[in-house]
């Protein structure tokens, strides 16, 4: 009888401890979720700074950019981390945020998107897989796995949301 009691206590409180996950107020805004400290971690917000920059006589790249070499945002470095976002019910965050790792380049964070040559013009960056898991309807869980250190951010339509992992 007590053990099944120890049991039923366990259960009843992992439940209250997922109820209890503080979850963002804000759509579109992801945060760092600690799980040890049960705390949500506002990421750094920005506004995309645009770049153009001429790469000799014939060859010219842009992208967008943010100064400084690190974020404000350092978050632990593990083989999960968890991310949490509220966005407009029925809507796929996966559609809405990419992942991507910046660049350092002198004193700023990176992110090339565009490289012309003479003859041609690419587009392209690459982006990094996550998966996400719901939590109730509207708020989702963004699990990325087994990132090396560095510069990243969440990037939506208007913002970028970065952080460094050490």
């Amino acid at each position: 009888m007590k053990r099944h009691i120890g049991i039923l206590l366990l259960l009843l409180s992992s439940v209250y401890g997922i109820a209890q996950t503080k979850l963002p107020e804000f759509n579109d805004k992801p945060a760092y979720f600690n799980a040890a400290t049960n705390e949500l971690i506002e990421l750094e917000k920005s506004q995309y700074n645009t770049m153009a920059k001429a790469k000799g006589l014939f060859s010219a790249e842009g992208g967008f950019y943010l100064n400084g070499i690190k974020s404000s945002v350092t978050i632990k470095n593990k083989s999960t981390l968890k991310f949490i976002v509220k966005v407009t019910p029925g809507t796929d965050p996966t559609s809405v945020f990419d992942l991507v790792k910046f660049e350092i380049r002198k004193d700023k964070r990176v992110l090339i998107t565009t490289k012309a040559k003479a003859t041609s013009t690419s587009t392209s960056f690459e982006k990094i897989n996550y998966t996400i898991e719901k939590i109730k309807d509207g708020y989702y869980y963004l699990v990325v796995k087994n990132l090396a250190s560095g510069e990243y951010f969440f990037g939506s339509g208007d913002f970028m949301f970065a952080f460094s992992l050490e």
